[in-house]
């Protein structure tokens, strides 16, 4: 099944406009807020961009995890999503002092997760998966610099859901970890070939260079999510799940400096 991309002609699978489900958790451009629970779903619905055609999803992410983030696209992204349309990104005014506000946003966050999982003994099948960012955002900023370009301080949005990442427990965490680290590698390219044609006359930033398959190293780490969520309690689980709808908001709040 297909999704139209708001504001462009192009169609992209199931779940891959998970980037822009993060923006539609509706995000006031001020401090991160804290978490919300995430919707509870049962229901056992396909997805293209997360299991492989014409096989049952099987494993904790692909399942549960992923139920529970469908609740939360919008009804315009798939036919499951249960949240209102967003505006859509055909109406968004960036400009390149925005974008870079976003990289150099992004680089907080990325960079505290992954200090998270070098620090944690329980998360060191985490590392270097391959789809750290913190390098190729430092690279992508040096060149917004010398293209004359001020570096900008880094918002309360951004240290605050670094901070607020600090603070989780590792099941919660984990929630936090895959939804941001999957969304950009699908949605979060869709938008950035947007920004790169309205903004960059074309260029691709290194943000959205892995070197090698995106796609191996994402099944590799939802195989050692699984394994991870395999040992967890029950409650531990459901801790990891109530975090989808935060995760999302943390993200999806710093898409602010995109719009506008």
């Amino acid at each position: 099944e297909q999704l139209v991309a708001p504001g462009a002609l192009h169609t992209v699978p199931m779940f891959a406009a998970s980037m822009l489900a993060l923006s539609a958790v509706v995000v006031t451009p001020t401090a991160y807020s804290g978490r919300i629970a995430a919707p509870q779903t049962r229901s056992r619905v396909q997805c293209s961009a997360m299991q492989t055609p014409a096989t049952e999803a099987t494993g904790f992410v692909q399942t549960q995890m992923r139920k529970a983030a469908m609740a939360l696209h919008t009804r315009d992204q798939a036919r499951e999503g249960q949240q209102k349309a967003q505006k859509p990104m055909a109406q968004w005014t960036p400009t390149r002092e925005g974008y870079l506000q976003f990289l150099v946003d992004s680089r907080t966050v990325y960079q505290k997760m992954e200090d998270i999982v070098n620090s944690r003994d329980e998360l060191a099948k985490l590392r270097d998966t391959g789809l750290e960012r913190v390098a190729a955002l430092n690279k992508d900023i040096e060149w917004f610099q010398s293209e004359g370009l001020v570096l900008p301080d880094v918002t309360d949005l951004a240290t605050g859901y670094a901070a607020e990442l600090e603070g989780m427990t590792t099941p919660a965490f984990v929630c936090h970890y895959y939804n941001y680290y999957f969304a950009h590698t699908a949605g979060g390219r869709m938008i950035g070939k947007q920004m790169s044609d309205m903004l960059l006359d074309g260029r691709t930033l290194e943000f959205y260079k892995w070197d090698g398959d995106v796609k191996e190293m994402l099944g590799t780490t939802r195989d050692v999510i699984d394994a991870m969520a395999a040992a967890w309690t029950e409650a531990e689980q459901q801790e990891c799940l109530d975090e989808t709808a935060a995760s999302f908001k943390g993200g999806g709040g710093l898409m602010v400096s995109l719009r506008s």
